[in-house]
């Protein structure tokens, strides 16, 4: 059954491309703040690859899995699995990290949402560092729901920091980011954003009055929380 392909299809810009290697950039140099070695990672849904390309810039060892095998196709042969998570088919302990982006949002129900975490638990080594990236649902409203049919798990700071707590993860860090703007500036260009009208009164998605690439901006910097947390050594 095919699964995201509507978003697989969809054209990047060379400009969208800059703003999620800068996203990448940010949540790699996130994680390196709270572990001792970061040598190797595993991603959760790495879309168009951009954090490959940057943990490979650096040297290090990469997994990325995916259920899409289109989005698979620009990873190498080798460092790819095919698969829908939870669970996740990799050996316990194998990373020093593991990422997942805009993943846990898609997750359906709190039972899957608290296997997911407890299985990137298990495959980080002690004392890594599960890293997980997901909208704010207190920032996007209706639009968590009308952004992308898979979503159902809804994500707070809040939400996100329990269910962190209940699968005995240390939170390390936990905060909001806009792309990959913090602070007031990220905050100030959220806003600004949000603002920007990107379709005509009744225009759907089909219609000339409708401007995708204006959605998609709005999306991109759109306020996410962004939590660390870190495998106890014992």
């Amino acid at each position: 059954m095919p699964y995201y392909d509507f978003w697989r299809n969809k054209k990047i810009t060379s400009l969208g491309r800059r703003w999620s290697r800068q996203a990448a950039e940010y949540t790699l140099h996130m994680a390196a703040r709270y572990v001792d070695t970061l040598d190797r990672v595993v991603e959760i849904g790495p879309g168009r690859g951009a954090l490959v390309n940057v943990c490979r810039s650096q040297g290090m060892i990469y997994i990325g899995i995916d259920a899409n095998i289109g989005l698979l196709k620009e990873i190498e042969h080798g460092n790819a699995v095919c698969s829908f998570v939870p669970p996740i088919p990799l050996d316990d302990g194998v990373c020093d990290a593991i990422i997942a982006n805009h993943v846990l949002e898609h997750m359906v129900g709190l039972p899957q949402a608290q296997m997911l975490i407890d299985e990137m638990r298990r495959i980080v080594r002690p004392g890594g560092v599960v890293v997980i990236t997901s909208p704010d649902a207190l920032w996007e409203g209706i639009e968590f729901w009308d952004c992308d049919y898979s979503h159902n798990f809804v994500t707070t700071a809040r939400r996100m920091h329990q269910l962190f707590c209940d699968q005995a993860l240390d939170v390390a860090y936990l905060g909001y980011v806009h792309n990959h703007l913090e602070g007031v500036m990220g905050a100030l260009i959220g806003q600004i954003i949000r603002v920007v009208p990107y379709r005509a009164f009744a225009a759907t998605p089909v219609s000339p009055l409708y401007v995708e690439q204006l959605y998609k901006l709005r999306m991109t910097f759109a306020r996410s929380v962004l939590i660390i947390g870190r495998r106890r050594e014992h």
